[in-house]
């Protein structure tokens, strides 16, 4: 079947084509009467405006690139979807670029601005400052999340503003220092005195932020870190990695995990040893996805909230398209420590910051 056209509506309901044209784009330029007549005809055409079409004319797209990766993960799954209905609730769309690979960005970026995006989100792969100032120079603003480009300071505060610089990007990223003393202070307080981390293979910014505030925390205490694993991705990975891990001739009896997925592989690998958790062994998690609360895992973990995330994801977009020139800003979303079944409670010193789950 052939596309319907403006000029089939406008054939079949006696009118021009700039009518037509008007009655799509700005209902009230005609009277209710010619109105009414082109919707009928376009009813019975079956015909849908081109909007995209119609929005580029207006050199405004309501279309959002997200460059994303891999979403096998639990947490990038409803990341991606929470964006998504916040934006449709404000008239906008996603348009997903691929990233493979956790590699450069630049690609997949660029293909995306061929659609006239009117805002950019990374949330995978790295971003070189050329194609940074690229979207700058046309106008198009990108918030980096989970990650501080290397020209950007990583401060610990909750919103920083950044002087100017040619990596011209807001960034939103987790309070990852403070998620990994918190677990550190929990672990320790529980009695653990051999505690690993579980990352990822390819050290993506968050994941090496976790494991640093693991290390220092420890550190401070006057303990070290006894192993690290690395996992590709997903929880299968992380199982087989945590079969080495506590297979060892000195096993762990504490694991912080860079997130939920590989945490419930942690689980899955000590329940296949007889590995007792709690009393053995305690594990603890990042991002606190659904799963986690399950009664089959009831698991430990920092909470990272999507909810705050996105919301300060389309307030960092709002803000650019209103101040093009305002300086980056890093923003620093609050975590939690939600205690569940496994990890020990300890009688120690109390913990940094903890929420106990009733």
């Amino acid at each position: 079947m052939e596309r319907v056209t403006i000029r089939d509506v406008a054939e079949r309901a006696g009118v021009s084509n700039a009518t037509v044209s008007r009655v799509f784009s700005d209902a009230h330029a005609v009277s209710p009467v010619m109105r009414d007549r082109v919707i009928s005809a376009a009813e019975a055409l079956g015909y849908r405006p081109n909007m995209l079409a119609r929005s580029l004319i207006r050199a405004k797209t309501n279309l959002v690139a997200l460059a994303v990766g891999e979403t096998k993960n639990a947490y990038d799954s409803i990341f991606v979807d929470t964006l998504a209905d916040a934006l449709a609730e404000r008239g906008k769309h996603l348009l997903l670029a691929k990233v493979r690979g956790g590699g450069p960005v630049d690609e997949a970026l660029m293909g995306a601005l061929d659609y006239q995006v009117d805002a950019a989100v990374v949330a995978a792969g790295t971003m070189t400052p050329e194609a940074c100032a690229r979207c700058a120079r046309v106008g198009i603003p990108v918030v980096l999340c989970g990650r501080v480009p290397a020209t950007l300071p990583a401060e610990p505060d909750l919103e920083e503003a950044v002087p100017p610089l040619p990596f011209l990007a807001d960034s939103i990223l987790a309070d990852n220092g403070a998620g990994a003393r918190m677990a550190a202070d929990l672990l320790i307080r529980g009695g653990c005195r051999r505690i690993a981390y579980l990352g990822r293979s390819h050290r993506a910014f968050s994941d090496s932020e976790r494991e640093r505030g693991l290390r220092d925390s420890l550190a401070a205490q006057g303990m070290a870190l006894q192993a690290t694993a690395r996992i590709a991705a997903g929880a299968d990975g992380a199982y087989d990695a945590a079969l080495r891990l506590l297979s060892a001739p000195e096993p762990p009896d504490g694991v912080f995990c860079m997130n939920d997925d590989a945490a419930m592989g942690v689980l899955q690998a000590a329940q296949a040893l007889g590995i007792a958790v709690p009393d053995e062994l305690a594990v603890i998690g990042f991002d606190n996805i659904p799963m986690a609360a399950w009664p089959g895992f009831r698991l430990t973990t920092i909470d990272y909230p999507i909810s705050r995330t996105v919301e300060t994801v389309i307030a960092r977009i709002d803000a650019r398209l209103a101040d093009p020139a305002r300086p980056p800003q890093v923003t620093r979303i609050p975590v939690r420590l939600m205690v569940r079944d496994t990890t020990r409670r300890g009688t120690g010193r109390p913990a940094v910051t903890s929420h106990k789950e009733t």
